[in-house]
């Protein structure tokens, strides 16, 4: 994490004029949000995602124009300590059948639910007009914990790069 507060997954962060080439998508329009007291959410509330509970989010997208992409999406996940127990979230993203990438959520602390960031971000061609991502737990995603594989999805970030 830099002065500044953003974070990075393999380097220092920079981030220029994201905002304005940038469209959220709340998950919570896709399905029903999650009953729990967690805080610091946008919208109208977040989404569970875990091994039982919305196991694949279909997440309807409008691409403005044909381009590179980046894709993220802003998590939470409290089971645990940064450093040990294994249980970060591991999900497949694709558009159609097509794989896209895996989404990485690892832990942010014991029980620190209200404490949100960014997954890391994948950079995919994307043509102009309605698509429709999803994101799935799939066989290739158990974490080396392998019962706890769990997030709290707040929204998907759809960043034009290129």
């Amino acid at each position: 994490m830099d002065a500044a507060g953003l974070e990075s997954f393999a380097s220092e962060p920079l981030v220029v004029n994201g905002e304005k080439f940038s469209q959220l998508y709340q998950l919570e329009s896709v399905t029903p949000k999650a009953a729990l007291p967690y805080k610091g959410f946008t919208g109208q509330g977040f989404v569970e995602i875990s091994k039982t509970k919305n196991k694949a989010l279909s997440i309807p997208v409008t691409v403005p124009e044909t381009g590179l992409y980046a894709i993220d999406f802003r998590y939470s996940n409290g089971n645990g300590p940064i450093n040990t127990e294994n249980k970060c979230a591991l999900r497949t993203l694709r558009n159609g059948q097509q794989q896209l990438g895996t989404m990485v959520m690892p832990q942010r602390g014991v029980a620190e639910w209200s404490n949100w960031g960014f997954t890391n971000s994948v950079q995919v061609q994307l043509e102009k007009g309605p698509q429709t991502l999803t994101l799935a737990f799939e066989p290739a995603n158990e974490n080396m914990n392998g019962e706890v594989n769990q997030a709290m999805l707040d929204y998907l970030r759809l960043t034009r790069i290129q």
